[in-house]
């Protein structure tokens, strides 16, 4: 693959400059490999530096229609999706498992992965996802920030007690429930120097991520005022167990709910859509689809069980679900399911929830 040349380029282009092209690009941290497909099938490919900006005047400077620039999503984040846009660049942004792959594996190069997505989006075969701009970007790597730190704090505790059953060490009373004065009593242990001094760092380390997350919390908070979120989030609060994180988070992580047109497609972005196996006459459907959204979802599910607690309706849907299908684990997704679905029409209309009357 050559260096970028703009001689070169135009003599690939100038057989008829009506022909529409595509572009597949390689995204890397200090390179972009590029494939320039024309609609006849033939391609050329060239190397450039990983820079928007000079990547997007190069495209600018090609005497051809460009139809697409075509990337998968990564560590690189969106700047070169949305540098190309701002120039007046179509551009696809496309989920790595969402791109078509060989049945059979074969040879792999940046040359030809560039080649593979210039021509899937010739044919049609890529589907954008949604690009978020900057500062939601922003807000949303800071909650995510915090989910990190939440589930650090989760394997610190667990490593805690892991220690102790590990030597037979008796768990201070109320440990289960972390309270202040087991905290407390964790220290007061009396054990041998080595044992002390693991337990004892243990202990600073689960303080040291509570306090952190305790300021990330605060400044999510903050964010969400100066955001003007404000009141988004209240509407989806006012469904009974959505927290203020779990609607941020919603809210965030969707951050454009009109850009889905059918529940379906909503439950099926978020892994709470089962996959359905057809075959003949019967349509049974599978288990749920393990997709991105990973915190999210796993949010909706804790969401739910309060949920179904605190609204009739919620009870006697889990409760019809159960009856038909004997598992609990089962019942709850669904009832998650439809409480995002509850969630992105809230978010859709700006409106408060409607407690649920009749079953559902």
């Amino acid at each position: 693959m050559l260096q970028w040349n703009l001689s070169r380029i135009t003599t690939f282009t100038e057989t008829d400059l009506s022909i529409p092209y595509w572009i597949g690009v390689d995204v890397h941290k200090r390179s972009y490999h590029v494939a320039l497909h024309r609609s006849d099938g033939e391609h050329l490919t060239w190397v450039t530096s990983a820079e928007p900006q000079t990547f997007a005047n190069q495209l600018l400077s090609l005497p051809v229609t460009i139809r697409a620039v075509a990337y998968e999503s990564g560590p690189t984040g969106f700047g070169l999706a949305r540098t190309l846009n701002q120039v007046g660049i179509p551009v696809i942004v496309a989920a790595p498992s969402r791109v078509p792959r060989a049945v059979r594996p074969g040879a792999k190069s940046d040359r030809l992965d560039c080649i593979k997505l210039a021509e899937h989006a010739a044919r049609g075969m890529l589907k954008c996802i949604a690009i978020p701009d900057e500062d939601d970007e922003a807000l949303r790597a800071l909650l995510r920030r915090r989910h990190q730190l939440t589930k650090s704090l989760r394997r610190a505790k667990q490593r805690i007690k892991s220690f102790l059953l590990l030597f037979g060490i008796p768990e201070p009373t109320g440990l289960d429930h972390w309270s202040i004065r087991s905290k407390e009593s964790l220290a007061e242990l009396q054990l041998g120097p080595v044992h002390q001094s693991t337990l004892a760092s243990m202990i600073r380390q689960m303080k040291y991520v509570e306090e952190e997350q305790k300021i990330v919390i605060a400044q999510v908070k903050s964010y969400i005022t100066e955001s003007g979120l404000g009141d988004q989030v209240d509407f989806l609060t006012s469904i009974p167990g959505v927290g203020p994180i779990t609607a941020l988070t919603f809210q965030l992580e969707i951050f454009n709910p009109g850009r889905f047109n059918r529940a379906e497609e909503l439950t099926g972005y978020l892994g709470l859509a089962p996959m359905v196996h057809h075959s003949g006459e019967k349509t049974p459907s599978g288990r749920l689809q393990a997709v991105g959204q990973k915190c999210l979802r796993s949010l909706l599910v804790e969401a739910a069980w309060i949920w179904k607690t605190r609204d009739e309706g919620a009870r006697l849907l889990y409760n019809r679900l159960l009856a038909k299908s004997g598992i609990p684990q089962k019942a709850i997704c669904a009832v998650a399911r439809r409480l995002a679905i509850i969630l992105w029409r809230i978010a859709v209309e700006k409106r408060p929830y409607y407690p649920i009357q009749q079953p559902i």
